[in-house]
């Protein structure tokens, strides 16, 4: 049984599937599209035995019904290059983290919508998916500058301060976590009620294990 099949097609699996020879093979994914254009049905004959996809899965109540805001993003990024199917995130991140006054009044916007959006700013529980290490740390600056507790995590986040985070935000102590490269995949809090998509996502995959975040009933 391999769970988050949808990283079978990286070539760190394939010395898992080398090794073993099953009888039978359980792949499972939430997200089986990769952005590479791999197909992981492959190892199943091209066959999925069982699938249940978003809209179904609220239908049977077995994730929880959203609301979802597009927001205009006003930062010009038609000189920002493209890569490798994606936006430089270096480049990314001067407009969103470095260039202070653009970063400023992007963040003005996110903070503006959010308090329009939600219920209450009070009773945010919230993620907001950012592009790299400094523009997470730039958002959790900013919004505690404006009476918004919030912290960021990345990989290089001391374990303790992961450990306490989830504690922290279910508890109200702070009212957002900012992160990159984190959660995306494997974090369950079903009291999430708040997601922000603060990055461009070129990867359908990204964007709903992103998305999925904040559906757990």
């Amino acid at each position: 049984i391999v769970d988050e099949f949808h990283r079978a097609a990286a070539a760190s699996y394939q010395p898992l599937f080398n090794h073993y020879r099953p009888i039978i093979l359980l792949g499972l994914t939430a997200t089986p599209e990769r952005l590479d254009g791999k197909d992981v049905k492959e190892y199943f004959d091209n066959r999925i035995a069982a699938e249940i996809r978003l809209p179904e899965a609220i239908e049977r109540k077995l994730l929880s019904p959203f609301q979802y805001f597009g927001v205009t993003d006003e930062v010009d990024l038609s000189n920002i290059a493209w890569t490798r199917g994606g936006y430089d995130v270096n480049a990314l991140t001067n407009v969103f983290a470095l260039d202070t006054a653009i970063a400023t009044k992007r963040a003005q916007s996110v903070l503006k919508n959010l308090e329009k959006y939600s219920t209450s700013i009070n009773q945010v529980i919230g993620l907001g998916f950012c592009v790299s290490v400094e523009h997470a740390k730039f958002m959790e600056q900013f919004f505690n500058a404006q009476g918004v507790p919030a912290i960021s995590l990345h990989a290089g986040s001391p374990h303790d301060e992961r450990v306490q985070a989830k504690q922290r935000l279910v508890s109200g102590e702070i009212k957002m976590i900012f992160v990159v490269d984190l959660y995306n995949e494997g974090v369950d809090i079903p009291e999430v009620n708040t997601v922000m998509l603060l990055r461009p996502t070129e990867s359908l995959t990204i964007f709903l294990q992103q998305l999925g975040r904040g559906l757990r009933l």
